[in-house]
């Protein structure tokens, strides 16, 4: 089973990717795929480019397959920023669910984010963060309270597994 947490940068991906890893790899063996990570150990050949990103997608997706086959529950992080690789996800994936990060936009421009002045082609200041196309699960982070927020996610993704 694949998990495919998105949302744009900073809004909690990898932070509630790590607690669900750490509370389900207890009774499951679990393999947690952050987009970071894979693009500084594995990608780090690309560039923030549109045609990079897909590139990247494709290679997270690709990797996400390879653990599930595996019979890991894959908890991938990622922005996921196009819906057509979303699409092809529910198709690739024996098991796949989508849960989605959402933030309010006056929060967001409040926090800070890595690298964002630094970099160009970021996503939710150069280009355009789409609303993704139907999750299993959305959630509202509004950075308070994330053990509410946690519990819900845990308790969806125990239905499935």
């Amino acid at each position: 089973m694949v998990i495919w947490i998105i949302g744009k940068s900073g809004s909690g991906k990898t932070f509630f990717a790590k607690k669900i890893f750490e509370i389900l790899n207890k009774k499951k063996k679990c393999f947690l795929i952050d987009g970071d990570d894979v693009r500084k150990y594995l990608n780090y050949d690309l560039t923030y480019s549109i045609s990079d990103r897909k590139i990247n997608s494709r290679r997270i997706q690709d990797l996400c397959l390879y653990f599930e086959e595996k019979k890991y529950l894959v908890i991938c992080s990622i922005q996921s920023i196009f819906k057509k690789h979303q699409l092809e996800n529910k198709k690739k994936f024996n098991k796949y669910k989508q849960i989605y990060l959402n933030v309010d936009e006056k929060i967001f421009k409040k926090r800070k984010f890595k690298l964002h002045k630094y970099r160009k082609n970021v996503v939710g200041k150069d280009i355009v963060f789409p609303r993704p196309i139907k999750s299993h699960l959305e959630i509202l982070n509004d950075f308070k309270d994330y053990k509410s927020k946690l519990k819900k996610i845990i308790k969806f993704i125990n239905k499935y597994i």
